[in-house]
């Protein structure tokens, strides 16, 4: 009975209203004190990478000294620590202006310019799946600053909230279909960090060839024009660095996890724990993950939602498929949980939705819980199982980005418009 009037009642307009104006209130509190005010005003000591790693990496250039000099032992992957640059030296190369700029002065400036990315990413995506319901705009804002991997991102104003902004543009242009603007986006991604690399793979696959173009042009362009003279030691020293692994706590990659179960103590730093085995194990699943994210994908859809499932499934597996994924790198899977969540309610699959709010919480406020125990010195059995939750709901968005492109149906040669998402009732 209660579970009948509770449908009832959220199945009211006015209802849903009162609940989305209940939880976005406090919810954007929180939002704006997190990211806004307390590191504008209250910024304490902890590092940001915006400071230490592009405008420290920028000052070691300018004084001629070699950004990537750290990196050329293991200690620059010992603990996934803010010890060198590990970006492109494209990046370091547009951070030169920088450096010459008072750091209270950047830092705020580069404050506001997170909250941009943000803006520019919902507007995207909204506008790419066709929501129009203000509810539906609203819920979509909720569940994305209320993600605890993209908050902590913009505390630190880490290139990740831009990559997500850029996300958002080439999923735009990937569901209208073939646009040079996404492939200058997913370029300008890439150049900037290498972790996006699965969606040029998919623009092949697809035969997306003026996207693809696009994308090659503007990497090669910002690569060779950012700095070009560390590139060689970029890709001989930092970059193989990626594919090492570790088992320390800050990565989530299911290498890392697997590291962790043979080696609890890479846990806390003591070795990498990526052996042999865990190295082979790691390999079987990147392979399965790619395998089976291929044979779904099959043939490419040629309808809107079809793109747009496509695109959910090849990002929801980029994180999988990695031997090093920072909390911070989860934040990128906002796309996929966006496109499975307007996509489930949509077609009124609640299982679908249910699913992908799990896995939002276990990436998001679950796993934050037993980090924030963890770093309190509490290694409790059921804190390092609490570690494993990113992973654990990365898998399951997958899974259902997995099911929700099988389930979607090929339409034979014409594309078929989407309607425009609104919640029921």
């Amino acid at each position: 009975m209660r579970l009948a009037g509770f449908a009832l009642a959220i199945s009211r307009r006015r209802f849903r209203w009162l609940i989305l104006a209940i939880s976005g209130t406090a919810i954007g509190i929180q939002y704006v004190w997190q990211t806004l005010i307390t590191p504008a005003f209250f910024p304490g000591s902890a590092p940001v990478d915006f400071i230490e790693d592009y405008v420290g990496s920028a000052q070691l250039m300018l004084s001629g000294i070699d950004p990537y000099s750290a990196c050329h032992t293991r200690a620059c992957w010992a603990d996934l620590a803010n010890t060198a640059s590990v970006y492109p030296p494209v990046v370091t190369w547009l951070s030169l202006p920088l450096a010459h700029i008072d750091k209270t002065v950047s830092g705020g400036a580069a404050l506001i310019a997170m909250q941009i990315f943000v803006v520019i990413f919902l507007f995207a995506v909204a506008s790419a799946l066709k929501v129009r319901d203000r509810q539906a705009i609203v819920a979509l804002a909720i569940v994305t600053i209320a993600f605890p991997p993209l908050i902590g991102e913009i505390v630190k104003r880490n290139l990740e909230v831009l990559l997500l902004a850029l996300s958002g543009i080439w999923f735009w242009g990937y569901v209208l279909g073939d646009r040079w603007w996404s492939g200058a986006a997913l370029g300008i991604g890439l150049a900037l960090k290498l972790v996006q690399a699965p969606l040029l793979f998919l623009g092949i696959w697809c035969r997306r060839w003026v996207t693809t173009v696009a994308a090659l042009v503007s990497f090669a362009v910002l690569w060779a024009v950012g700095a070009p003279q560390y590139l060689p030691e970029f890709i001989t020293r930092v970059l193989p660095g990626f594919n090492t692994g570790t088992g320390f706590a800050m990565d989530v990659a299911p290498v890392a996890t697997l590291a962790r179960l043979f080696h609890p103590g890479s846990m806390y730093g003591y070795g990498s724990g990526v052996d042999l085995t865990v190295r082979l194990l790691g390999y079987v699943i990147a392979a399965a993950v790619v395998l089976l994210t291929v044979i779904t994908v099959g043939s490419p859809r040629s309808d809107r939602d079809g793109r747009a499932l496509e695109a959910a499934t090849v990002v929801a597996a980029t994180p999988l498929v990695l031997a090093v994924v920072r909390p911070g790198h989860l934040l990128l899977l906002l796309l996929p949980i966006a496109v499975l969540l307007i996509a489930g309610v949509r077609n009124r699959d609640w299982i679908a939705v249910a699913l992908v709010a799990a896995s939002w919480a276990l990436m998001g406020p679950v796993y934050l819980a037993a980090s924030n125990v963890l770093a309190a010195g509490l290694g409790l059995p059921w804190t390092r199982v609490g570690e494993e939750t990113a992973v654990a709901g990365a898998l399951l968005l997958w899974a259902v980005s997995v099911r929700s492109l099988r389930a979607h149906p090929a339409p034979a040669s014409h594309a078929v418009a989407s309607p425009v998402v609104a919640f029921p009732g």
